[in-house]
């Protein structure tokens, strides 16, 4: 749901791509800080977890925490640095690293009404700083939401780089506001449909 900046003036960086098999450190890479997109694909049977974890002092980020094969995409406020993953995994992975860069008029614009299943990344989203979200599940698993800022200052409801909006497990029906003022990206993290409504 990424759009392509050639013409703003923060151009996104080139995306990085890691291929492997199993348990694997992967080669440094470099991140400028912010909004950072993870897609990624499982192809084994068990245990698929994903950190990236930087190459001096610093925060790890854990993005993965599969089971089985796997199809889907996250995201994380990463600072900038160089960081390798470490990838948890039985069978076949792949992974590709975007930075989202991105004006307020390439944005969305809520009401928005979004539909799908398991981990996902939505956005760009163009927020006000007291909005409306809701959202529904109904399986009887994890269920959390995220808003990750494209800035993070000046706004005292994020910790870690990211805004929670949801983290429940079980069937969950609820609607809250959140603060995040200018461009931000929702991720969800589940493994069944859900719904997830922006006003």
């Amino acid at each position: 749901m990424l759009q392509d900046d050639s013409d703003d003036e923060s151009e996104e960086p080139d995306p990085v791509e890691f291929v492997g098999d199993g348990v694997t450190v992967t080669e440094e890479f470099e991140t400028e800080g912010g909004p950072t997109l993870i897609d990624a694909i499982h192809e084994g049977e068990s245990t698929f977890d994903v950190r990236a974890v930087p190459s001096e002092d610093g925060q790890d980020y854990s993005l993965f925490s599969q089971t089985g094969s796997f199809d889907g995409s996250t995201g994380a406020y990463i600072e900038e640095g160089t960081y390798v993953f470490y990838v948890d995994a039985d069978g076949p992975w792949e992974l590709v690293v975007r930075q989202s860069r991105v004006s307020e008029t390439e944005a969305e614009e809520p009401p928005l009404s979004i539909t799908d299943s398991g981990t996902d990344w939505i956005g760009p989203i163009l927020f006000d700083g007291d909005t409306t979200v809701k959202a529904a599940y109904e399986a009887e698993s994890f269920f959390r939401v995220d808003i990750v800022p494209q800035e993070v200052e000046n706004n005292d409801f994020v910790w870690n780089g990211t805004e929670l909006v949801f983290d429940a497990i079980g069937a969950f029906g609820g609607v809250t506001s959140v603060h995040t003022d200018g461009v931000g990206y929702v991720t969800v993290d589940a493994v069944a449909e859900w719904t997830i409504e922006i006003e």
